[in-house]
Protein backbone atom coordinates (compact mmCIF):
# COMPACT_ATOMS: atom_id res chain seq x y z
CA UNK A 1 0.00 0.00 0.00
CA UNK A 2 2.81 2.38 0.91
CA UNK A 3 4.43 1.96 -2.50
CA UNK A 4 1.12 2.55 -4.31
CA UNK A 5 0.45 5.72 -2.29
CA UNK A 6 3.92 7.04 -3.08
CA UNK A 7 3.40 6.45 -6.80
CA UNK A 8 -0.01 8.12 -6.67
CA UNK A 9 1.42 11.15 -4.85
CA UNK A 10 4.21 11.43 -7.42
CA UNK A 11 1.73 11.33 -10.29
CA UNK A 12 -0.41 14.04 -8.68
CA UNK A 13 2.64 16.26 -8.08
CA UNK A 14 3.75 15.95 -11.71
CA UNK A 15 0.23 16.76 -12.90
CA UNK A 16 0.03 19.80 -10.64
CA UNK A 17 3.45 21.01 -11.78
CA UNK A 18 2.49 20.58 -15.40
CA UNK A 19 -0.78 22.45 -14.87
CA UNK A 20 1.06 25.33 -13.20
CA UNK A 21 3.54 25.45 -16.07
CA UNK A 22 0.72 25.47 -18.58
CA UNK A 23 -1.04 28.35 -16.81
CA UNK A 24 2.17 30.37 -16.57
CA UNK A 25 3.01 29.83 -20.22
CA UNK A 26 6.22 27.89 -19.52
CA UNK A 27 7.03 24.36 -20.65
CA UNK A 28 8.47 21.60 -18.50
CA UNK A 29 11.32 19.62 -20.07
CA UNK A 30 10.09 16.32 -21.42
CA UNK A 31 6.38 17.21 -21.19
CA UNK A 32 4.08 16.92 -24.18
CA UNK A 33 0.92 18.90 -24.77
CA UNK A 34 -1.59 18.04 -27.48
CA UNK A 35 -1.77 20.38 -30.48
CA UNK A 36 -5.02 21.93 -29.20
CA UNK A 37 -3.23 23.14 -26.07
CA UNK A 38 -0.13 24.33 -27.90
CA UNK A 39 -1.86 26.18 -30.74
CA UNK A 40 -2.91 29.78 -30.18
CA UNK A 41 -5.73 30.99 -32.43
CA UNK A 42 -4.86 33.69 -34.97
CA UNK A 43 -5.57 37.14 -33.55
CA UNK A 44 -5.37 35.97 -29.94
CA UNK A 45 -4.17 38.22 -27.15
CA UNK A 46 -3.36 41.91 -27.28
CA UNK A 47 -2.29 43.45 -30.59
CA UNK A 48 0.59 45.76 -31.43
CA UNK A 49 2.10 47.31 -34.54
CA UNK A 50 5.20 47.02 -36.66
CA UNK A 51 5.65 49.55 -39.44
CA UNK A 52 2.27 49.68 -41.18
CA UNK A 53 1.01 46.31 -39.96
CA UNK A 54 -0.99 45.21 -36.91
CA UNK A 55 0.32 42.03 -35.29
CA UNK A 56 -1.30 39.70 -32.76
CA UNK A 57 0.33 38.47 -29.56
CA UNK A 58 2.23 35.83 -31.57
CA UNK A 59 3.52 38.45 -34.04
CA UNK A 60 1.26 37.27 -36.85
CA UNK A 61 -0.28 39.92 -39.12
CA UNK A 62 -3.96 40.51 -38.40
CA UNK A 63 -6.50 42.50 -40.37
CA UNK A 64 -9.21 44.42 -38.56
CA UNK A 65 -12.48 43.47 -40.27
CA UNK A 66 -14.97 45.25 -38.06
CA UNK A 67 -18.49 46.56 -37.95
CA UNK A 68 -19.72 49.55 -35.94
CA UNK A 69 -22.66 48.79 -33.64
CA UNK A 70 -23.96 52.16 -32.51
CA UNK A 71 -26.59 53.17 -29.96
CA UNK A 72 -24.75 53.03 -26.65
CA UNK A 73 -23.74 56.65 -27.18
CA UNK A 74 -27.42 57.60 -26.88
CA UNK A 75 -29.36 58.13 -23.66
CA UNK A 76 -30.88 54.68 -24.05
CA UNK A 77 -27.39 53.60 -22.84
CA UNK A 78 -27.39 50.35 -24.84
CA UNK A 79 -26.58 49.46 -28.45
CA UNK A 80 -29.56 49.57 -30.79
CA UNK A 81 -31.43 46.40 -31.70
CA UNK A 82 -32.01 45.08 -28.20
CA UNK A 83 -35.75 45.66 -28.56
CA UNK A 84 -35.71 43.02 -31.32
CA UNK A 85 -33.08 40.37 -30.54
CA UNK A 86 -30.94 39.14 -27.66
CA UNK A 87 -27.58 40.84 -27.69
CA UNK A 88 -25.92 37.43 -27.79
CA UNK A 89 -27.84 36.51 -30.95
CA UNK A 90 -26.80 39.77 -32.62
CA UNK A 91 -23.16 39.15 -31.74
CA UNK A 92 -23.37 35.53 -32.89
CA UNK A 93 -24.50 36.86 -36.28
CA UNK A 94 -21.54 39.25 -36.41
CA UNK A 95 -19.22 36.30 -35.82
CA UNK A 96 -21.06 34.07 -38.32
CA UNK A 97 -20.73 36.71 -41.02
CA UNK A 98 -16.94 36.69 -40.64
CA UNK A 99 -16.20 39.94 -38.84
CA UNK A 100 -13.53 39.78 -36.14
CA UNK A 101 -14.19 43.03 -34.26
CA UNK A 102 -17.02 45.27 -33.08
CA UNK A 103 -16.41 49.02 -32.89
CA UNK A 104 -18.61 50.04 -29.96
CA UNK A 105 -19.46 53.75 -29.59
CA UNK A 106 -20.22 55.23 -26.16
CA UNK A 107 -20.51 58.67 -24.55
CA UNK A 108 -18.47 60.26 -21.77
CA UNK A 109 -21.75 60.86 -19.97
CA UNK A 110 -22.29 57.09 -19.80
CA UNK A 111 -18.86 56.49 -18.23
CA UNK A 112 -19.18 59.34 -15.74
CA UNK A 113 -22.76 58.78 -14.56
CA UNK A 114 -23.16 55.03 -15.21
CA UNK A 115 -26.95 55.36 -15.49
CA UNK A 116 -29.51 52.61 -15.06
CA UNK A 117 -30.85 51.07 -18.27
CA UNK A 118 -34.63 51.41 -18.45
CA UNK A 119 -35.63 51.33 -22.12
CA UNK A 120 -34.90 49.80 -25.53
CA UNK A 121 -34.25 46.28 -24.20
CA UNK A 122 -37.58 44.50 -24.78
CA UNK A 123 -35.82 41.41 -26.13
CA UNK A 124 -33.29 41.55 -23.28
CA UNK A 125 -35.38 42.10 -20.13
CA UNK A 126 -32.52 40.89 -17.93
CA UNK A 127 -30.65 44.11 -18.81
CA UNK A 128 -33.41 46.41 -17.53
CA UNK A 129 -32.34 47.84 -14.17
CA UNK A 130 -28.65 47.15 -14.76
CA UNK A 131 -26.13 49.97 -14.89
CA UNK A 132 -24.87 50.88 -18.35
CA UNK A 133 -21.26 49.96 -17.58
CA UNK A 134 -22.41 46.52 -16.46
CA UNK A 135 -24.13 46.09 -19.82
CA UNK A 136 -20.86 47.07 -21.49
CA UNK A 137 -19.14 44.44 -19.32
CA UNK A 138 -21.67 41.83 -20.49
CA UNK A 139 -21.14 42.68 -24.16
CA UNK A 140 -17.37 42.53 -23.80
CA UNK A 141 -17.51 39.27 -21.85
CA UNK A 142 -19.64 37.62 -24.54
CA UNK A 143 -17.39 38.96 -27.30
CA UNK A 144 -14.47 37.28 -25.58
CA UNK A 145 -16.41 34.03 -25.32
CA UNK A 146 -17.09 33.85 -29.05
CA UNK A 147 -13.73 35.21 -30.23
CA UNK A 148 -14.60 38.79 -31.17
CA UNK A 149 -12.49 41.83 -30.31
CA UNK A 150 -13.91 45.17 -29.13
CA UNK A 151 -12.73 48.69 -29.99
CA UNK A 152 -14.26 51.21 -27.60
CA UNK A 153 -15.11 54.39 -29.50
CA UNK A 154 -15.58 57.72 -27.70
CA UNK A 155 -18.37 58.91 -29.96
CA UNK A 156 -19.44 62.02 -28.07
CA UNK A 157 -19.31 63.76 -24.68
CA UNK A 158 -22.99 64.25 -23.83
CA UNK A 159 -25.17 61.28 -24.76
CA UNK A 160 -27.48 61.93 -27.71
CA UNK A 161 -31.11 62.34 -26.69
CA UNK A 162 -33.94 60.59 -28.56
CA UNK A 163 -35.20 62.61 -31.53
CA UNK A 164 -32.67 65.36 -30.82
CA UNK A 165 -32.27 67.47 -33.95
CA UNK A 166 -28.58 68.36 -33.65
CA UNK A 167 -26.81 65.22 -32.52
CA UNK A 168 -23.42 66.09 -34.03
CA UNK A 169 -22.70 69.41 -32.39
CA UNK A 170 -19.41 68.60 -30.63
CA UNK A 171 -16.47 69.59 -32.84
CA UNK A 172 -13.80 68.94 -30.21
CA UNK A 173 -13.05 66.09 -27.83
CA UNK A 174 -14.32 68.14 -24.90
CA UNK A 175 -17.10 70.59 -24.03
CA UNK A 176 -17.74 72.98 -21.15
CA UNK A 177 -19.72 70.31 -19.34
CA UNK A 178 -17.19 67.58 -20.16
CA UNK A 179 -13.71 69.16 -20.06
CA UNK A 180 -10.57 67.52 -21.38
CA UNK A 181 -9.58 66.47 -17.87
CA UNK A 182 -12.79 64.41 -17.67
CA UNK A 183 -12.19 62.93 -21.14
CA UNK A 184 -8.74 61.75 -20.04
CA UNK A 185 -10.06 60.45 -16.71
CA UNK A 186 -12.75 58.47 -18.54
CA UNK A 187 -10.16 56.74 -20.70
CA UNK A 188 -8.11 56.00 -17.59
CA UNK A 189 -11.16 54.47 -15.89
CA UNK A 190 -11.86 52.29 -18.92
CA UNK A 191 -8.21 51.24 -19.12
CA UNK A 192 -8.36 50.16 -15.46
CA UNK A 193 -11.73 48.45 -15.81
CA UNK A 194 -10.61 46.23 -18.69
CA UNK A 195 -6.92 45.92 -17.89
CA UNK A 196 -5.84 42.34 -18.53
CA UNK A 197 -8.84 41.65 -20.77
CA UNK A 198 -7.46 41.32 -24.31
CA UNK A 199 -10.97 41.28 -25.78
CA UNK A 200 -10.79 45.08 -25.52
CA UNK A 201 -8.07 45.46 -28.11
CA UNK A 202 -8.06 49.23 -28.48
CA UNK A 203 -9.43 52.71 -27.82
CA UNK A 204 -10.76 54.95 -30.58
CA UNK A 205 -9.85 58.13 -28.73
CA UNK A 206 -12.48 60.41 -30.29
CA UNK A 207 -14.92 60.14 -33.12
CA UNK A 208 -14.60 62.72 -35.90
CA UNK A 209 -12.96 65.86 -34.52
CA UNK A 210 -14.09 68.45 -37.05
CA UNK A 211 -14.70 72.09 -37.91
CA UNK A 212 -18.05 73.29 -36.65
CA UNK A 213 -20.37 74.78 -39.28
CA UNK A 214 -21.76 76.73 -40.81
CA UNK A 215 -19.19 77.64 -43.44
CA UNK A 216 -17.74 79.19 -45.39
CA UNK A 217 -14.80 76.82 -45.03
CA UNK A 218 -11.66 78.92 -44.88
CA UNK A 219 -8.51 79.17 -42.77
CA UNK A 220 -10.28 81.35 -40.20
CA UNK A 221 -12.92 78.63 -39.69
CA UNK A 222 -10.17 75.99 -39.36
CA UNK A 223 -8.37 78.01 -36.70
CA UNK A 224 -11.41 79.08 -34.69
CA UNK A 225 -14.27 76.60 -35.12
CA UNK A 226 -12.94 73.19 -34.18
CA UNK A 227 -10.07 70.73 -34.38
CA UNK A 228 -6.63 71.69 -35.68
CA UNK A 229 -3.48 69.58 -36.11
CA UNK A 230 -0.03 71.02 -35.53
CA UNK A 231 1.10 74.66 -35.63
CA UNK A 232 -0.09 77.17 -38.22
CA UNK A 233 2.59 79.70 -39.24
CA UNK A 234 4.63 78.71 -36.21
CA UNK A 235 1.83 79.12 -33.66
CA UNK A 236 0.06 76.20 -32.05
CA UNK A 237 -3.21 76.28 -30.13
CA UNK A 238 -3.16 73.62 -27.44
CA UNK A 239 -6.90 73.99 -26.91
CA UNK A 240 -7.68 72.87 -30.46
CA UNK A 241 -4.68 70.77 -31.54
CA UNK A 242 -6.13 67.28 -31.79
CA UNK A 243 -2.74 65.63 -32.30
CA UNK A 244 -1.46 66.92 -28.94
CA UNK A 245 -4.71 65.98 -27.20
CA UNK A 246 -4.57 62.46 -28.66
CA UNK A 247 -1.06 62.12 -27.26
CA UNK A 248 -2.20 63.26 -23.81
CA UNK A 249 -5.22 60.95 -23.76
CA UNK A 250 -3.40 58.01 -25.30
CA UNK A 251 -0.40 58.31 -22.98
CA UNK A 252 -2.70 58.42 -19.94
CA UNK A 253 -4.44 55.19 -21.01
CA UNK A 254 -1.20 53.46 -22.03
CA UNK A 255 0.33 54.23 -18.63
CA UNK A 256 -2.35 51.93 -17.19
CA UNK A 257 -2.43 49.33 -19.98
CA UNK A 258 0.52 49.58 -22.41
CA UNK A 259 -0.92 46.83 -24.65
CA UNK A 260 -3.90 48.76 -26.03
CA UNK A 261 -4.00 49.98 -29.61
CA UNK A 262 -4.68 53.73 -29.75
CA UNK A 263 -6.75 54.80 -32.75
CA UNK A 264 -6.25 58.45 -33.71
CA UNK A 265 -8.68 59.84 -36.27
CA UNK A 266 -7.99 62.57 -38.77
CA UNK A 267 -9.68 65.96 -38.98
CA UNK A 268 -12.04 67.64 -41.47
CA UNK A 269 -10.22 70.76 -42.72
CA UNK A 270 -6.55 71.70 -43.09
CA UNK A 271 -4.75 74.69 -44.65
CA UNK A 272 -3.65 74.03 -48.24
CA UNK A 273 -2.65 76.92 -50.49
CA UNK A 274 -3.42 74.90 -53.64
CA UNK A 275 -7.11 74.66 -52.71
CA UNK A 276 -9.90 77.28 -52.95
CA UNK A 277 -9.88 79.63 -49.93
CA UNK A 278 -6.49 78.13 -49.00
CA UNK A 279 -8.16 75.19 -47.26
CA UNK A 280 -8.63 71.51 -47.94
CA UNK A 281 -12.07 70.36 -46.80
CA UNK A 282 -12.97 66.67 -46.65
CA UNK A 283 -15.13 64.20 -44.75
CA UNK A 284 -15.03 64.43 -40.96
CA UNK A 285 -11.94 62.55 -39.73
CA UNK A 286 -10.79 62.04 -43.33
CA UNK A 287 -7.69 64.28 -43.36
CA UNK A 288 -4.47 62.78 -42.01
CA UNK A 289 -2.29 65.03 -44.20
CA UNK A 290 -0.66 66.94 -41.30
CA UNK A 291 0.64 63.67 -39.83
CA UNK A 292 3.38 63.82 -42.48
CA UNK A 293 4.99 66.76 -40.66
CA UNK A 294 3.46 66.35 -37.21
CA UNK A 295 3.01 62.65 -36.45
CA UNK A 296 1.42 61.38 -33.26
CA UNK A 297 4.06 59.97 -30.91
CA UNK A 298 3.11 57.96 -27.83
CA UNK A 299 5.43 57.17 -24.93
CA UNK A 300 4.70 53.49 -25.55
CA UNK A 301 5.79 52.63 -29.10
CA UNK A 302 4.04 50.23 -31.49
CA UNK A 303 0.48 51.00 -30.32
CA UNK A 304 -0.56 53.81 -32.70
CA UNK A 305 -3.09 53.25 -35.48
CA UNK A 306 -4.23 56.16 -37.65
CA UNK A 307 -7.92 56.21 -38.53
CA UNK A 308 -9.81 57.85 -41.38
CA UNK A 309 -13.50 57.91 -42.35
CA UNK A 310 -14.54 58.07 -45.99
CA UNK A 311 -17.86 58.18 -47.81
CA UNK A 312 -19.31 58.12 -51.30
CA UNK A 313 -21.78 60.38 -53.10
CA UNK A 314 -24.71 58.79 -51.25
CA UNK A 315 -23.43 60.61 -48.14
CA UNK A 316 -22.36 63.90 -49.71
CA UNK A 317 -21.60 65.06 -53.23
CA UNK A 318 -17.94 65.98 -53.69
CA UNK A 319 -16.43 67.39 -56.90
CA UNK A 320 -14.28 64.29 -57.51
CA UNK A 321 -17.34 62.02 -57.74
CA UNK A 322 -18.10 63.32 -61.23
CA UNK A 323 -16.56 61.09 -63.93
CA UNK A 324 -14.91 58.77 -61.42
CA UNK A 325 -12.21 56.26 -62.29
CA UNK A 326 -10.38 54.03 -59.85
CA UNK A 327 -7.20 56.05 -60.39
CA UNK A 328 -8.97 59.36 -59.76
CA UNK A 329 -10.58 58.37 -56.44
CA UNK A 330 -7.49 56.46 -55.29
CA UNK A 331 -5.46 59.64 -55.76
CA UNK A 332 -7.95 61.53 -53.56
CA UNK A 333 -7.65 58.84 -50.86
CA UNK A 334 -3.86 58.89 -51.15
CA UNK A 335 -3.68 62.65 -50.70
CA UNK A 336 -5.85 62.55 -47.59
CA UNK A 337 -5.10 59.30 -45.75
CA UNK A 338 -3.73 56.25 -47.57
CA UNK A 339 -0.22 57.74 -47.86
CA UNK A 340 0.46 56.62 -44.26
CA UNK A 341 0.94 53.02 -45.43
CA UNK A 342 3.16 53.83 -48.43
CA UNK A 343 6.46 53.24 -46.68
CA UNK A 344 6.79 51.29 -43.43
CA UNK A 345 10.10 53.05 -42.73
CA UNK A 346 8.74 56.60 -43.04
CA UNK A 347 8.84 58.76 -39.91
CA UNK A 348 5.04 59.06 -39.96
CA UNK A 349 4.29 55.44 -40.91
CA UNK A 350 1.66 53.57 -38.92
CA UNK A 351 -1.10 51.06 -39.60
CA UNK A 352 -4.28 52.51 -41.07
CA UNK A 353 -7.87 51.80 -40.03
CA UNK A 354 -10.73 52.92 -42.27
CA UNK A 355 -12.95 53.28 -39.24
CA UNK A 356 -16.17 54.26 -41.02
CA UNK A 357 -17.35 53.80 -44.57
CA UNK A 358 -20.57 52.46 -45.96
CA UNK A 359 -23.25 52.43 -48.58
CA UNK A 360 -27.02 52.42 -48.71
CA UNK A 361 -28.82 49.08 -48.61
CA UNK A 362 -32.33 49.99 -49.74
CA UNK A 363 -31.57 50.11 -53.46
CA UNK A 364 -29.72 47.55 -55.61
CA UNK A 365 -27.80 50.38 -57.25
CA UNK A 366 -26.16 51.18 -53.91
CA UNK A 367 -24.27 47.88 -54.05
CA UNK A 368 -24.76 46.05 -57.34
CA UNK A 369 -21.83 46.60 -59.67
CA UNK A 370 -23.90 45.29 -62.58
CA UNK A 371 -26.16 48.34 -62.30
CA UNK A 372 -23.73 50.99 -61.20
CA UNK A 373 -24.55 54.53 -60.35
CA UNK A 374 -21.99 56.76 -58.71
CA UNK A 375 -22.51 55.23 -55.27
CA UNK A 376 -22.09 51.61 -56.36
CA UNK A 377 -19.08 52.56 -58.46
CA UNK A 378 -17.44 54.38 -55.53
CA UNK A 379 -18.18 51.47 -53.20
CA UNK A 380 -16.58 48.92 -55.50
CA UNK A 381 -13.56 51.15 -56.07
CA UNK A 382 -13.10 51.23 -52.30
CA UNK A 383 -13.45 47.43 -52.09
CA UNK A 384 -10.79 47.18 -54.80
CA UNK A 385 -8.48 49.45 -52.81
CA UNK A 386 -8.96 47.40 -49.63
CA UNK A 387 -8.39 44.14 -51.52
CA UNK A 388 -5.11 45.55 -52.82
CA UNK A 389 -4.04 46.75 -49.34
CA UNK A 390 -4.65 43.84 -46.95
CA UNK A 391 -2.74 45.61 -44.17
CA UNK A 392 -5.44 48.31 -44.01
CA UNK A 393 -8.12 47.50 -41.43
CA UNK A 394 -11.71 48.68 -41.71
CA UNK A 395 -15.08 48.97 -39.98
CA UNK A 396 -18.28 49.05 -41.99
CA UNK A 397 -20.86 51.57 -40.79
CA UNK A 398 -23.03 50.10 -39.57
CA UNK A 399 -24.30 46.80 -38.22
CA UNK A 400 -27.61 48.45 -37.32
CA UNK A 401 -30.87 47.45 -38.93
CA UNK A 402 -32.48 50.28 -36.97
CA UNK A 403 -31.20 53.30 -35.11
CA UNK A 404 -31.48 54.08 -31.42
CA UNK A 405 -35.04 55.35 -31.92
CA UNK A 406 -36.08 52.04 -33.57
CA UNK A 407 -36.42 53.80 -36.92
CA UNK A 408 -35.38 51.69 -39.93
CA UNK A 409 -31.81 52.21 -41.06
CA UNK A 410 -30.98 52.21 -44.75
CA UNK A 411 -27.28 51.45 -44.43
CA UNK A 412 -27.09 48.47 -42.06
CA UNK A 413 -25.69 44.98 -42.39
CA UNK A 414 -28.75 43.58 -40.58
CA UNK A 415 -32.39 43.97 -41.51
CA UNK A 416 -34.91 46.02 -39.56
CA UNK A 417 -35.85 43.02 -37.37
CA UNK A 418 -32.18 42.27 -36.67
CA UNK A 419 -32.71 38.59 -37.53
CA UNK A 420 -30.86 38.42 -40.86
CA UNK A 421 -28.90 40.44 -43.37
CA UNK A 422 -30.42 43.37 -45.24
CA UNK A 423 -28.53 42.88 -48.49
CA UNK A 424 -26.78 39.60 -49.34
CA UNK A 425 -24.70 41.19 -52.10
CA UNK A 426 -23.30 43.72 -49.62
CA UNK A 427 -22.29 41.01 -47.14
CA UNK A 428 -20.73 38.92 -49.92
CA UNK A 429 -18.70 41.96 -51.02
CA UNK A 430 -17.44 42.63 -47.50
CA UNK A 431 -16.50 38.98 -47.00
CA UNK A 432 -14.01 39.29 -49.87
CA UNK A 433 -11.89 41.73 -47.81
CA UNK A 434 -12.09 40.16 -44.35
CA UNK A 435 -8.60 38.64 -44.53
Amino acid sequence: MTGRVAILVAVVLVALSSLAAFKSGTELPGTFWPASAQTVAPGAGYWHTRGTTILDASNRPVRLAAVTWYGMESSYWVPAGLDYQKYTAIMDEVKRLGFNTIRLPFSNELVETNPVVARAVNANPQLRGKHAMTVMDDIIAYAGRIGLKIILDDQRSRAGRPLEVNNLDEALWYTKQYPESAWIADWQNLARRYRGNATVVGFDLRNEPHTQGPGPWNVHAYLSQGATWGPYRGADNVRTDWRLAAERGGNAALAINPHLLMFVEGIQTYPDSSQPAGLDSYFWSGILTPARRYPVVFKVPHQLVYEAHDWGPWKWEMPWFKHMTYASVASVWHRHWSFVVDNAAASFAAPLFLGEFGTCTNNPQCVDVQKPDNQAMWFHFLLRFLAAHPQVGWSFFALNGSNSNDSAANNGILNTRWDGVSNRALVADLQTIQH
